[in-house]
């Protein structure tokens, strides 16, 4: 039960609690709302294993992943309206998430002896995709398509990961930096309107 075990559960809830809040402003049902929160909360991670061709995904061989992404929705529903008094509360538990899956990809991409830019390219999938497959489901344009300063935040922070790795710095610290440093991006990109350039 070390960091990486408790990154991996608080992105899984907090991932499922911006999904699913995503799902109440749509108008679903319970079940929508559950469905969006899951698939927010594991999509990346299984494509992440996919992708490294680890079979079957770490989701169908540990039900807990589902459990906390269930709970995470059902919370959201249960507490909708306390949540959205939260000013970005999506926002917030988005950047959460963010921070948490950039590591975790990072390191189980490295773990199977694939390149650094890969490693980046992973963690990066491992922290978008889920939220790329809410926003399809919902109806809109995948967030990190459109959205402030979103996937440069995740690669910047698996390039901190990979820096820090190759200093030898403990792991707990690399994990603990890089999370925070993808979360601190991502709030900063949100309240100053950081965004990358556009066709005019």
């Amino acid at each position: 039960m070390g960091l990486l075990f408790f990154l991996d559960m608080a992105g899984t809830f907090f991932f499922a609690v911006s999904g699913a809040m995503v799902g109440v402003k749509k108008n679903m049902d319970l079940f929508g709302i559950i469905v969006l929160g899951t698939v927010t909360a594991i999509g990346g991670g299984t494509l992440r294993e996919v992708l490294i061709g680890q079979f079957p995904p770490f989701v169908f061989r540990q039900d807990l992943y589902f459990y906390v992404a269930i709970i995470g929705s059902l919370f959201t529903y249960l507490f909708v309206e306390y949540l959205l008094r939260i000013k970005s509360i999506v926002l917030l538990a988005d950047a959460v998430g963010l921070g948490t899956f950039v590591t975790i990809g990072v390191t189980r991409a490295l773990s199977v002896d694939i390149t650094a830019t890969s490693a980046v390219i992973l963690g990066t999938i491992t922290a978008v995709a889920g939220g790329m497959i809410r926003d399809v489901l919902a109806g809109e344009i995948p967030f990190v398509l459109t959205r402030d300063f979103y996937a440069v935040s995740c690669i910047l922070g698996g390039i901190t990961y990979l820096a820090l790795n190759s200093l030898q710095a403990p792991q707990n610290v690399t994990m603990a930096v890089t999370t925070l440093l993808v979360m601190v991006l991502r709030v900063l990109a949100i309240r100053f309107g950081w965004k990358l350039p556009r066709p005019h």
